[in-house]
């Protein structure tokens, strides 16, 4: 009996030291849950910009009232002020995190060369670029009528001899770079007379079921791809994967747009219910953007008025606050002769054109106060759409619009050159492209290194 007593007490003990275990066991397990909590939840609190992207806005509606008026350059004849418009609201956009580590501190001065430049004269422009502030050149990679300027080996270019069998554009990439020059390649992205022929059923259609073709101030007619068509969207991407496979620092998009309805009312295009033509434009960036490689730079070229009118005049689907949500730089054309004179005559309507405030009836002849007020009303407009840290890099005018009427044009030299950069600089931009078709520029205005 005495012996089975001593047994259970025993038990009992054993029992006791058992639970106490288990209690303080499951008490030092939870000290250290809770340690490791609070390490875990202090490192996350530390800031870490490759961890961590800051997610930016997507893009928001069109504005279609009239736009605030910065501070104009005083001028001759002062306008009334537009009224302010309303800040549009964002919504989050995976893509800016992509963007904001795709830039060097290198600021673009570039100069447009024609194919036969760059086949011809290279050497010279090397050397303009090794003596003077210019460091880029802009070369065409798909031209107006849809030709590739080098031999590509893209099966549908080939197949549509589309291309420049006998010139490889890669020993024109490695040259510049050897001399420290950036290279753009211009893509003509929708008009395309090429490949609209090989392959009809990409082109924009006319009413009758045909194929668009509008006409040429130079003589002939030209046809465009569909951008509804995401057949059209595979074959421009195809181009662009060449391009950066072939050395080409950045993509930059020209005729990224539909033809103006203004001019071309008898063409129809499949767009979803809903949908506005820029939004088609939009997704078709987007979709670059996501199939090319993450530091690729990306580019368009726009025109002048989308930076000074809400509305999308000519529904051509280029809009200011929206476009450039999957760009690094939009390249505005702002060039004086383009915009609309007082004249009967080419450009002219009668009134001229209202920029900031300020009218303009001889654009032409205010090349700095054109350039510096539009650029002043674009920021103004891209500066108020939250999280659109959207560069600007605008195209000026090197070239004299002889064409304009008498008096309405000027010789464009030295001091016309250096006022339109004075104006970009002036504006709070540090980087821009000479336009000049022939590439007859005045290459005195730049200057030395």
């Amino acid at each position: 009996m005495d012996e089975r007593r001593m047994r259970s007490k025993n038990q009992k003990r054993r029992k006791m030291r058992n639970r106490r275990a288990v209690i303080l066991l499951t008490i030092l397990t939870l000290v250290v849950g809770i340690a490791l909590a609070f390490f875990y939840i202090q490192g996350r609190n530390k800031p870490d910009a490759e961890e961590t992207p800051t997610p930016s806005p997507s893009a928001p509606a069109p504005i279609e009232t009239e736009l605030p008026t910065p501070e104009p350059v005083p001028t001759e004849t002062p306008d009334l002020e537009p009224t302010p418009t309303p800040t549009p609201e964002p919504a989050p956009d995976p893509d800016e995190d992509r963007r904001s580590t795709r830039r060097n501190d290198v600021k673009v001065r570039a100069l447009y060369l024609n194919p036969r430049s760059v086949r011809q004269n290279l050497d010279h422009y090397i050397e303009l670029a090794n003596k003077t502030e210019i460091n880029a050149f802009v070369i065409d990679i798909k031209r107006d009528e849809g030709i590739i300027s080098y031999d590509s080996d893209i099966p549908d270019v080939n197949a549509a001899k589309g291309d420049t069998p006998d010139f490889d554009i890669r020993e024109v990439t490695k040259k510049l770079h050897d001399n420290d020059i950036i290279v753009i390649a211009r893509m003509v992205t929708f008009k395309d007379t090429t490949i609209t022929k090989y392959k009809p059923e990409l082109a924009i259609k006319t009413v009758d079921g045909g194929i668009l073709e509008t006409p040429e101030s130079g003589g002939g007619k030209s046809r465009w791809l569909d951008p509804t068509n995401r057949d059209t969207w595979d074959y421009i991407l195809s181009i662009a994967q060449e391009a950066v496979e072939f050395g080409f620092d950045e993509i930059q998009f020209d005729y990224i747009r539909f033809p103006e309805t203004t001019l071309y009312k008898n063409y129809v295009i499949n767009l979803e219910e809903g949908k506005e033509r820029h939004e088609v434009i939009e997704e078709f960036i987007r979709y670059i953007r996501n199939n090319l490689p993450p530091d690729t730079v990306l580019s368009a070229d726009i025109f002048g008025m989308p930076l000074i009118s809400s509305r999308d005049y000519g529904e051509i689907g280029q809009t200011l606050e929206t476009i450039g949500w999957s760009l690094d730089y939009i390249c505005p054309m702002i060039y004086p002769s383009h915009f609309a004179n007082n004249s009967k005559g080419t450009m002219g309507n009668g009134v001229g054109q209202t920029i900031n405030g300020i009218k303009f009836t001889h654009p032409d002849l205010k090349p700095y106060d054109v350039v510096y007020n539009t650029l002043i009303v674009g920021k103004s407009r891209i500066e108020k759409v939250e999280g659109y840290n959207l560069n600007v890099r605008p195209y000026i005018q090197g070239f004299t619009a002889s064409y304009l009427p008498e008096g309405y044009y000027m010789t464009y030299g030295v001091e016309a050159y250096r006022a339109q950069i004075q104006a970009v600089y002036d504006a709070g931009y540090d980087e821009w492209i000479f336009w000049n078709s022939p590439n007859t520029y005045v290459e005195s205005a730049f200057l030395p290194e």
